[in-house]
């Protein structure tokens, strides 16, 4: 039965269930795909984060609980319920974008899967500039620079590119200068992305 929001204890016991969970999911959706879904299964998997984030931080829970009424133990509650999954979430998702843990795992001979769900959320990601050489189906090429003004979609259903700066390729392949020029590559339409050092990208550049 869905609890009655009128009940200001409701809403409380909701803040404090799910609030948590919500956040902790946010902030780490920011360092792998960029987003969070919302449906209604969510709600457990938020729960459930919210009681193991509880367990985890449960001396500074027993701390506020016996704090007399007043500023103080809002305060504690504020930071329990909003700063504390935000900082743990902002570990989660640096944890998820470097790998801290599967390489500690890997050094104790314990594999796991990783956490990126897929090789283009992992290798854009990384925030990188790259030379690329981006094959269409029909066989058109683009060589360019993906930089800081470039972008790669988070969204898997959706996976466009926009290169900051492209290159016309000549019959040896040289890279010549289109000037101030970008291209958005509709995703359907990309075969393969080729990232070249910096030694391969600019030698035949012109």
């Amino acid at each position: 039965m869905v609890p009655d929001m009128k009940s200001v204890d409701n809403i409380y016991l909701v803040l404090g269930f799910l609030v948590p969970g919500l956040i902790m999911t946010w902030v780490r959706a920011q360092f792998t795909t960029g987003r969070i879904s919302l449906p209604k299964e969510a709600l457990l998997v938020y729960l459930a984060q919210s009681v193991a984030y509880y367990a985890f931080v449960l001396p500074a829970v027993e701390f506020v609980v016996e704090r007399p009424p007043g500023y103080g133990r809002a305060a504690g509650w504020i930071l329990l319920v909003f700063a504390g999954p935000a900082i743990l979430g902002l570990a989660l998702g640096l944890n998820a974008r470097h790998g801290f843990a599967r390489s500690l795992l890997g050094r104790l001979k314990l594999p796991v899967i990783h956490v990126m769900p897929t090789a283009w959320d992992w290798k854009f990601a990384a925030n990188r500039s790259h030379w690329v050489l981006v094959i269409l189906k029909d066989g058109t090429r683009f060589a360019g620079i993906f930089g800081a003004a470039s972008f790669a979609s988070s969204d898997p259903a959706e996976r466009d590119l926009y290169l900051e700066k492209i290159y016309d390729l000549d019959d040896d392949d040289n890279w010549i200068d289109r000037g101030e020029k970008g291209a958005l590559l509709v995703a359907g339409e990309i075969r393969s992305v080729e990232f070249l050092p910096d030694t391969k990208g600019t030698e035949n550049v012109e």
